[in-house]
């Protein structure tokens, strides 16, 4: 049985910048859908499941203009996955929530699934980032075209931001779509912000 090496969060932050810095930091949309997606080697799903905050996202139209967004994810008996997305429209109104399910595609890693809220129509996704301690968390859709970045709390640290961006960079995706969602009145019309 091997050992697992831990390294410091510096060297896996400049490892991931170095490997970004080598990758073209974006395409035209869809171009390289052919290209399979670099997932995480494995997720515990249930280290994963529980409440994770929306930072950012390619913003798309049923999320586009959403306030505070979170999901909380449990795992069910029959290995699907609820998934409930709340968030604002406004950071006066009540909370809207969505309900939506996810299947695990990939049973040996866990990092690639496909997700639904409109069934019979899923979106394949595979997880991107994971850090150690279930903290960060990043999925992408195979089009590129969609991506969503996570955090246990409703902020993230900086250089953490970057590293998940450099691994979309990586792994081809426009990371100038890239948007931060509003968790606070005062992000609102912030550059960098939706």
């Amino acid at each position: 049985m091997s050992a697992k090496v831990k390294w410091p969060v510096q060297a896996v932050l400049l490892t991931v910048l170095l490997m970004a810095s080598c990758a073209t930091p974006w395409v035209e949309s869809g171009e390289d859908e052919d290209v399979p997606l670099t997932a995480v080697g494995y997720v515990d799903l249930n280290r994963y499941m529980g409440r994770w905050y929306l930072i950012a996202n390619i913003p798309y139209f049923a999320e586009r203009g959403n306030l505070a967004p979170y999901v909380e994810y449990s795992l069910r008996k029959d290995g699907v996955i609820d998934d409930r997305y709340t968030a604002l429209s406004g950071f006066d109104q009540e909370p809207f929530v969505k309900n939506g399910y996810i299947e695990i595609l990939n049973p040996i890693t866990n990092a690639e699934g496909r997700i639904t809220f409109l069934p019979p129509i899923w979106q394949e996704y595979s997880v991107l980032y994971l850090d150690d301690d279930y903290k960060y968390s990043m999925i992408g859709h195979p089009t590129r075209n969609y991506c969503w970045v996570f955090s246990r709390e409703p902020s993230m640290p900086d250089e953490i931001y970057h590293a998940m961006l450099a691994v979309l960079a990586a792994n081809r995706f426009d990371t100038r779509r890239v948007l931060r969602i509003p968790h606070h009145p005062e992000q609102l019309g912030l550059p960098g912000y939706q």
